[in-house]
């Protein structure tokens, strides 16, 4: 058990036990390596444990743990993914070229990513987690209210804002 910044106890055992089912359910959507999600999962309870006296309680701890899991999920498919396309050399990617692709085009959709992925990068944590848990983690909406411990209304409309705010950012 350790103390928040507020004094309230954060029963990061409890927080296992209730959580570690769902939580490596979660990381595997995201993951492609079953080894890989135990992995992650593990990550997340000792970085939960090396935080845990800067949780200040301003979300649930199932969000916040959650939010640890999904930055860590991303890191390592980053990571992985990086390491997969050095791997590549440049006969395999001949191989697999688009010789009819626009290159206009391709310039466009990858500033439109890049757009939408600072536009989520700014989001607050919890709305980001539970857009991400739909979207990037293939749940369900009732699957991620699940999850993160929220209502389903709530895992809806912050969602429904997300899409909102990104149609708004890219002009509709």
């Amino acid at each position: 058990m350790t103390m928040d910044m507020q004094g309230a106890a954060l029963d990061l055992d409890q927080l296992f036990r209730t959580h570690h089912r769902h939580l490596l359910r979660f990381v595997q959507r995201y993951m492609r390596n079953a080894e890989d999600a135990e992995d992650v999962v593990q990550q997340t309870f000792i970085e939960a444990l090396r935080c845990a006296d800067r949780f200040a309680g301003h979300s649930k701890p199932s969000t916040w743990l959650f939010g640890i899991a999904l930055n860590l999920a991303r890191h390592h498919v980053r990571r992985t993914h990086t390491r997969a396309r050095d791997a590549l050399d440049d006969a395999a990617l001949e191989q697999v070229a688009d010789v009819h692709g626009d290159p206009a085009l391709l310039l466009e959709w990858r500033q439109t990513a890049a757009l939408v992925e600072g536009m989520l990068a700014a989001l607050p944590a919890r709305i980001r987690t539970t857009f991400e848990a739909v979207f990037d983690g293939g749940s369900t909406y009732e699957e991620a209210a699940g999850e993160l411990r929220i209502p389903v209304g709530t895992v809806r409309s912050r969602v429904s804002r997300v899409r909102a705010a990104v149609r708004a950012g890219c002009g509709g």
